[in-house]
């Protein structure tokens, strides 16, 4: 089964605004006459490529099969084994407790990378909202994805593994 992945107000007004300082120093770079846009240049060897990375890295859709969950971003795909699976429930942003990024993104196209929370420890964010937060974990690894329709998701993988909802 798919599941949609659309930003939140919050990604989207941060990507938008990301996106379009970014065409602003790049028309200021073609523009520029007096040849001296060291600092737009810097700034746009910067941004550029974090807008391809964040865009590469996002969240397109969530699929659930009969043995995985796939995280279907534009780069590459994680792919969760249901059987590794030890524990999946609906969180809020308030039991994670204070997050803090270690390595990501917090806005260009969701919330995504390696994160550190006071509640749960690190884990792994593929998030395109903060609404409809899923946590997924295993053994030795936590995911943090936002499915529409978290519920579903939850109750539907809970019966495959056998958990009770």
């Amino acid at each position: 089964m798919r599941y949609a992945a659309p930003l939140d107000d919050n990604s989207k007004i941060v990507t938008n605004l990301v996106i379009i300082i970014t065409l602003i120093f790049l028309f200021r770079q073609i523009t520029d006459v007096s040849q001296d846009a060291v600092t737009t240049t810097m700034l746009l060897f910067i941004l550029v490529p974090a807008i391809l990375v964040a865009w590469c890295l996002s969240p397109r859709y969530y699929i659930l099969t009969a043995t995985t969950i796939l995280i279907k971003r534009p780069l590459h795909s994680i792919t969760i084994q249901l059987e590794d699976v030890v524990r999946l429930r609906s969180v809020t942003e308030e039991d994670l407790g204070t997050s803090s990024r270690l390595l990501g993104v917090g806005g260009i196209f969701g919330y995504l990378g390696t994160y550190r929370s006071s509640e749960i420890g690190k884990y792994q964010r593929w998030c395109t909202n903060r609404e409809n937060l899923v946590l997924i974990e295993s053994l030795n690894r936590k995911w943090l994805i936002s499915p529409t329709g978290a519920d579903d998701f939850v109750k539907r993988v809970n019966a495959t593994i056998n958990i009770p909802a």
